[in-house]
C-alpha cells in the first residue's frame, strides 16, 4: 500500500506532524509512504497510483494558507482514491472547523472518499510562546489522535465531515487576512544592528518572498504570513510591521521536551484563563474517543 501526504508548512509544526504520521502508517499499517512538501516552486505532481492521500496543513485565520489551497485543488485526485485531512493550529475553537471547506468539496467533486479530518494541536508560531508545560500537554493530545486516526483508518471507520454555513462564511470573511499579508508584508524591517547576514530568512522563505540587494533585504508582495523569516531568525532582527507586538522567536524543542521528566503536561490544572478554557473539552472529548478504542 502506498500513501502520500501532501503538506504546507511555515515554521515546522506540520512538517513535524507529517513525519509523525508518516511513521506511525510505516512501522503500523506497513505503508510505502512519500512526503511532499509544497513552496511556491513546487510543480504539479500525478497523486494516481497512491491509495491514500493525507492532506495537511496550519490553519491560518481559519483558512487553508493559500499557497496550500492553490496547490491541492489542482491535483489529479482519481474517482474513489482515499483521503484523510489531518490539519493543526494553536487553538481548538469551533471556527476551524470550516477551514478545509474547499478542499473537501474539491475531493468530493474528483468523486474521491474523504476517510476524515483530524484537528491537532500546536504551540503558536504567533500572538505569544506557549510554555513548555502547555507545549507537552499538547503533545499527549497529539498522540491520542494520532492512535486514533490509525485505528480508524485500520478498522475501516470512516466518518462525515459536516461543515456549518455560519462556519464557512466566517471562514470566507476572515480570507481578508490573506490581504492584511500583503499589506504587511511592506512594514517588514530587518534590524542591521542584529543582523549576520546568513541569509536564513531569504533561502527559507516558501514564497521566495524576500531578497537581496546591495546587501539589503526586500521584503515583496508575496508573504502569506507563514512567520518562518521571524520565528527562526538566529539573532531576531526581523520586525514583522503592523505585527511586531505578536511576535514570537525561537523554535520549540518537541524532542526535548517530550524527554525531560521535569515538565509534568499539566498545564490546564493551574491556569484556567478564558484562553486557556478553550482547551479542555477538545481534549477531553479526544481522551474519551481513545477511551472506547483502546480501553484505557
Amino acid at each position: 500500500m502506498k500513501a502520500l501526504i501532501i503538506y504546507f508548512t511555515g515554521t515546522k509544526n506540520t512538517e513535524l506532524l507529517a513525519n509523525l504520521i508518516k511513521d506511525r502508517f510505516t512501522k503500523e499499517l506497513n505503508f510505502d509512504v512519500d512526503l511532499f512538501s509544497i513552496d511556491i516552486t513546487s510543480k504539479s505532481i500525478s497523486v494516481k497510483n497512491y491509495d491514500l492521500l493525507i492532506f495537511s496543513y496550519p490553519i491560518y485565520a481559519f483558512n487553508m494558507p493559500s499557497i496550500f489551497e492553490n496547490y491541492v485543488t489542482k491535483l489529479d485526485i482519481k474517482e474513489n482514491q482515499k483521503c484523510i485531512i489531518a490539519k493543526q493550529s494553536g487553538e481548538p475553537i469551533s471556527l476551524n472547523d470550516s477551514s478545509s471547506a474547499t478542499l473537501i468539496d474539491y475531493i468530493k467533486k474528483r468523486k474521491a472518499i474523504l476517510l476524515n479530518e483530524y484537528h491537532f494541536l500546536f504551540p503558536y508560531n504567533i500572538h505569544f510562546k506557549y510554555p513548555d508545560n502547555f507545549v507537552k500537554e499538547l503533545m499527549f493530545y497529539n498522540e491520542k489522535l494520532l492512535d486514533i486516526l490509525i485505528y480508524e483508518y485500520k478498522n475501516n471507520i470512516q466518518k462525515e465531515v459536516k461543515i456549518s454555513l455560519i462556519y464557512e462564511a466566517n471562514s470566507f470573511l476572515f480570507r481578508i487576512q490573506r490581504f492584511g499579508a500583503f499589506l504587511n508584508s511592506y512594514f517588514y524591517k530587518v534590524d542591521y544592528g542584529k543582523c549576520i547576514h546568513c541569509n536564513r530568512c531569504m533561502n527559507n522563505c516558501p514564497t521566495k518572498n524576500i531578497t537581496l540587494k546591495d546587501n539589503k533585504f526586500m521584503f515583496n508582495n508575496k508573504c502569506i504570513m507563514c512567520m518562518r523569516c521571524s520565528f527562526f531568525c538566529p539573532k531576531d532582527a526581523i520586525k514583522i510591521g503592523l505585527l511586531e507586538g505578536w511576535k514570537v522567536n525561537g523554535a520549540y524543542n518537541f524532542e526535548e521536551i517530550k524527554n525531560n521528566n521535569y515538565i509534568k503536561g499539566d498545564y490546564l490544572k493551574t491556569h484556567k484563563s478564558f484562553f486557556y478554557n478553550l482547551f479542555p473539552k477538545k481534549i477531553e472529548k479526544v481522551n474519551e474517543l481513545h477511551k472506547k478504542y483502546f480501553g484505557e
